[in-house]
């Protein structure tokens, strides 16, 4: 008996521990409807912890943020380039900096300001990037899909899941001209995502009691190619990048808890975490040629540009996060200034009331 028990009670501590990890599935990825704010701390390191089947408890609290980022998720049936990108069932779109650090090797890191969609799936598989296309910068309004697609979160995952493999790439064409030899800039990416661990993760946000991480291992090159129609003429290897990301997941919240960055020698660059919803600024048209506002983000003054000579005479109201008007005005002008320096910094929605009807658009303030 004496011999026994002992071995009974290892029984019921395994199964407690078993049960006591978290399953992250499709239904935790972003979707249609999710608004979500980020914070992203580039001063502060934080401890990773080590990887194992034991719970851990990761301390987050001490992180300030440096910058926001506000990511919402969008029905790509809604855009005019569905059929472009078929693979896609969700979108983002406005300066890249709205994505939050969720775009894997697109290039948005380096595209901050400029305007865009990106083209996301989002299933039982994960969470992927699909494609995407800019609407401003040097190389706008060209339709550039990942071939294969990469994936940025893995499901079904629990911890011991197999690992994830994954390559993707996609091609950009620069300087495309019949008459001479064509330039391509070629991203590839080459990762595996293994689940190392899971636990509680405090946050500044709050405390997050079931916590799932994945560890994401990545190398990415990118090269300029050159061709003369279909012949090869030159490839020459740009940059090789090297990176461990490791992203924290719960249930139900349709975002990560928090992403931290760092370089192949495991020393983190920034940490990015979950901050909060947006209320009722989902609604979002996104193809406006009847005003602009710029800059956008800003510190707080914004210039609403009346491009049409359409708007005399209509009204604006600024509204927050919480849904409440915040501020409101008439314009008079072609050019009309917005000023909300003595808001708080986030994301609000204008609303512009022409006559022929309303037209909603995201203002960011830093």
């Amino acid at each position: 008996m004496k011999k026994i028990l002992p071995l009974f009670f290892v029984i019921i501590i395994s199964v407690t521990s078993v049960r006591s990890q978290i399953t992250i599935t499709g239904a935790d990825m972003p979707q249609d409807g999710v608004s979500v704010i980020t914070a992203t701390d580039t001063l502060n390191s934080v401890n990773l912890g080590s990887p194992g089947a034991s719970s851990q408890i990761w301390d987050f609290s001490s992180l300030t943020p440096s910058y926001y980022s506000f990511p919402t998720y969008s029905l790509t049936s809604t855009t005019p380039y569905a059929a472009a990108f078929s693979a896609s069932n969700i979108y983002t779109y406005g300066p890249a900096a709205f994505y939050s650090s969720l775009y894997g090797a697109s290039p948005v890191g380096t595209q901050g300001m400029n305007k865009g969609y990106m083209f996301w799936e989002s299933d039982n598989t994960g969470f992927s990037v699909v494609g995407f296309r800019a609407d401003s910068g040097a190389y706008s309004n060209i339709n550039v899909l990942e071939n294969p697609k990469e994936l940025l979160i893995a499901a079904p995952a629990t911890y011991g899941t197999p690992v994830f493999n994954n390559m993707s790439r996609w091609e950009l064409p620069m300087n495309v001209n019949p008459a001479d030899a064509d330039t391509f800039y070629v991203v590839r990416s080459t990762k595996t995502i293994t689940v190392d661990a899971w636990g509680s993760l405090t946050t500044p946000y709050g405390v997050f009691n079931n916590v799932l991480r994945e560890h994401e291992y990545r190398i990415k090159i990118d090269s300029a190619y050159g061709k003369m129609g279909s012949v090869p003429i030159y490839a020459i290897e740009l940059m090789c990048d090297t990176a461990n990301n490791y992203i924290y997941l719960a249930n139900g919240l349709h975002y990560p808890v928090a992403i931290v960055h760092a370089n192949k020698n495991n020393v983190i660059k920034d940490v990015e975490y979950y901050s909060g919803v947006y209320v009722g600024i989902n609604d979002v048209v996104v193809e406006n040629n009847t005003f602009s506002v710029y800059p956008n983000p800003s510190n707080g003054n914004y210039n609403l540009v009346d491009k049409q000579n359409k708007l005399m005479n209509s009204t604006f109201q600024l509204v927050n996060m919480l849904g409440e008007v915040i501020h409101e005005g008439k314009i008079n002008d072609q050019t009309t200034l917005i000023d909300i320096n003595r808001q708080a910094s986030g994301v609000y929605l204008l609303n512009v009331y022409t006559p022929d009807g309303l037209i909603k658009t995201k203002l960011i303030k830093n």
